[in-house]
């Protein structure tokens, strides 16, 4: 593409006033660190932008891990007769499995310490998905006593916890006593320790199995609601309302989209500030890039009229000028989009040697979502970045390139 646009001895002349002579040493150091601006700058938003991508993937699946694609409930806090709503729901398109859940809040003792945490009721041949995430001791069993629960691994470090012990649970959800409302409390044994990778379920969800819960709340047959898993939970929207025609009028449904709509929103709209933000460094790069391709231009004033006295036109000097500048941007942008890309892969790697040699950890999993920073690299951003940024390299030239074809030669050689 460049040998039709540029001639030979163009391409020729921009090498070569991008090479310095002992007197314009200077003036080629400004011109090469735009070129290295740029690439800083490039590599930066690929590595960001790529971090941000990781994270938001990271915490969606961890989010879908332990939670569904489709939250049914019925009009009241309680469902009755949900077999019937099951049975429906398992027979729609792209349903993977579907199980009722019950769900509440209540205070977990041990001890002397204490700290709330959602207890939910699980079905236990239906939660498959749920009991690979166990790393010690084995996941709730629907033989012999029900009063059994998993707990996560920072609650059970918290409250002191080794397998077979006797955790407290007491539910808000209580009857009436001669003394007037009154908790219910029941001690039930710790057979199993989950890792979910979610600091926000490693601390704050209890698992148990259904029975023990409307046990302790005598709630009968009933549940909270019904939890749906789908093949592909991209069209969690599309099922939902198959299933809200489906079901009886009273049915309250939500799709993982809808529930987490705010927080994945937020993480967008911060993608996209940061990809701004990171952008005005490619932008500085690009003024600076400007400022010294003047400098060249004023230091080649007598070369450029020496061109145009010896028939070179406008536009050739134009060509000259223009070919430096994208030069510049091209390898900047080039050297940038490499070092971006090779840092975004083995981000992970880097980073773990760097935590194992200073033993500084860099995410902590109580503080943030996740304990680890992932990369994942798009490459419709990379992309992006890599057009937008030359995009931006050629304009810069433009201001120069004029200057340059308009030189008068018989001013510039007025001395000589």
């Amino acid at each position: 593409m460049s040998g039709l646009l540029f001639t030979p001895h163009e391409r020729m002349l921009a090498r070569r006033y991008l090479r310095s002579r002992r007197s314009e040493r200077f003036v080629s150091l400004i011109s090469w660190s735009s070129g290295i601006g740029i690439a800083i700058g490039v590599m930066t938003l690929i590595v960001v932008l790529s971090v941000m991508n990781g994270a938001a993937a990271e915490i969606r699946d961890k989010i879908l891990g332990f939670s569904s694609h489709i939250d049914i409930q019925g009009p009241g806090d309680t469902l009755e007769g949900w077999q019937q709503w099951l049975t429906t729901v398992e027979a729609l398109p792209d349903v993977k499995r579907a199980a009722p859940y019950i769900q509440g809040q209540v205070l977990a003792s041990y001890g002397s310490r204490a700290f709330g945490a959602l207890l939910k009721g699980v079905d236990v041949s239906r939660s498959d998905d749920i009991a690979r995430h166990i790393t010690h001791g084995r996941f709730v069993s629907s033989e012999g006593s029900p009063f059994q629960v998993v707990m996560g691994k920072t609650l059970v470090r918290k409250l002191g916890l080794q397998l077979g012990d006797q955790v407290r649970l007491m539910s808000p959800s209580g009857g009436v006593s001669p003394s007037g409302a009154a908790p219910r409390m029941r001690a039930f044994e710790l057979v199993g320790i989950f890792d979910s990778g979610f600091h926000e379920y490693d601390i704050g969800v209890i698992l148990t199995p259904i029975p023990a819960i409307q046990r302790l709340n005598r709630m009968g047959d009933a549940v909270t609601g019904i939890e749906v898993f789908l093949h592909d939970r991209e069209v969690a929207a599309r099922v939902a309302a198959e299933a809200q025609a489906a079901l009886p009028p009273g049915a309250w449904i939500i799709d993982w989209q809808r529930r987490n709509r705010a927080f994945f929103n937020a993480l967008k709209t911060e993608r996209v500030a940061m990809g701004v933000i990171l952008s005005l460094i490619i932008m500085v790069a690009v003024f600076n890039m400007v400022a010294s391709l003047v400098m060249v231009v004023m230091e080649r004033r007598k070369e450029i009229a020496i061109l145009k006295t010896i028939g070179a036109t406008r536009s050739s000097v134009m060509r000259v000028v223009m070919l430096m500048g994208a030069m510049l941007s091209g390898i900047g942008t080039l050297a940038g989009a490499v070092m971006g890309l090779l840092l975004a892969w083995k981000l992970d790697v880097l980073l773990a040697w760097i935590e194992t040699m200073t033993g500084v950890q860099f995410m902590s999993g109580e503080v943030y979502f996740i304990d680890h920073i992932p990369s994942k690299i798009d490459p419709v951003s990379v992309g992006v970045i890599v057009v937008v940024s030359l995009i931006m390299g050629v304009m810069a030239t433009l201001y120069p390139a004029w200057r340059a074809a308009s030189v008068p030669p018989a001013e510039a050689l007025r001395y000589e």
